[in-house]
């Protein structure tokens, strides 16, 4: 059974995602093989996955046009092909896999210490429980199961998926503690600016973070891109940023979600996440 860790990277337009995504999983790379901030944990598989990579083509129905610009709204979840990079995350973790939910083992261990990241930790959850309390997630694993696409399936009460149920933690022994516990973990790092108001990739995610930028900032900085297909005239103002505060709002005051600075240097980001990645481990 594969062990994984999905790391969750999204953010406001040219915020910097992709570069801290880049520069996350070259470090990664680079660790391959070797211990992973604990004597327990060492690194194994090292993979990522763009949303962009799941836009849905030009000539697509699925797409919504703003009528007022004769305009795709690329900014929204349907401007996306979210099962498709569902099933593709889905493959990628395998029949049966165990998600490292680093939050709840330090929450376990260190009990209040968690430096604000969770308020309350839920009770440990038997064996039979199910750990993807959310329906969307649940469903999803049903009917992933249901077309044969690897069998990762049967995660409610009641469920009759038997062995192809997932768990979402390294289960506690009776008597040995979680940093006795020897660890090959795989990463998956997850990039993408609508990444957390879906409802899967938003529970797939162990360790989320999201780069933020004042509209100032964030407009000079659209200018200097070039996109295919470009943006009109009036696309930032009336759609690009409305769409990013409405999604952002969605996810803003959840307390497993580390807000970054966009405006500070990359080097200075890119060191704090794994100063955080390492923490939460």
């Amino acid at each position: 059974m594969e062990t994984w860790l999905v790391i969750g990277i999204s953010g406001v337009t040219n915020g910097g995602k992709t570069t801290l995504a880049k520069s996350l999983e070259s470090y990664l790379l680079s660790q391959q093989g070797k211990g992973f901030f604990k004597e327990n944990l060492m690194l194994n598989r090292v993979v990522a996955l763009c949303q962009d990579d799941y836009f849905l083509p030009v000539d697509s129905p699925k797409h919504c046009v703003i009528e007022k610009l004769n305009h795709i709204n690329w900014e929204i979840l349907s401007s996306l092909d979210m099962e498709r990079m569902c099933y593709d995350i889905m493959k990628l973790l395998g029949h049966k896999f165990i998600l490292y939910n680093c939050q709840q083992l330090r929450a376990q261990e260190r009990g209040s210490e968690c430096g604000g990241i969770v308020d309350q930790v839920e009770p440990m959850v038997q064996d039979e429980d199910n750990i993807f309390a959310d329906h969307f997630l649940t469903n999803f694993l049903r009917k992933y199961d249901e077309n044969g696409n690897g069998g990762a399936a049967g995660t409610g009460s009641g469920s009759s998926g038997g062995s192809g149920r997932t768990t979402n933690w390294i289960k506690k022994s009776k008597n040995e503690p979680f940093h006795n516990v020897s660890i090959k973990l795989n990463v998956l790092l997850l990039e993408g600016f609508l990444l957390f108001n879906h409802p899967i990739t938003l529970d797939l995610c162990g360790i989320k973070f999201h780069i933020h930028l004042p509209y100032e900032k964030c407009y000079s900085r659209r200018l200097q891109r070039v996109y295919d297909p470009p943006d009109v005239v009036g696309y930032f103002e009336m759609c690009v940023w409305p769409m990013y505060e409405k999604h952002y709002k969605e996810f803003k005051d959840r307390k497993d979600i580390y807000v970054l600075n966009g405006e500070i240097p990359q080097e200075n980001i890119f060191n704090y996440v794994l100063n955080c990645i390492k923490d939460l481990l």
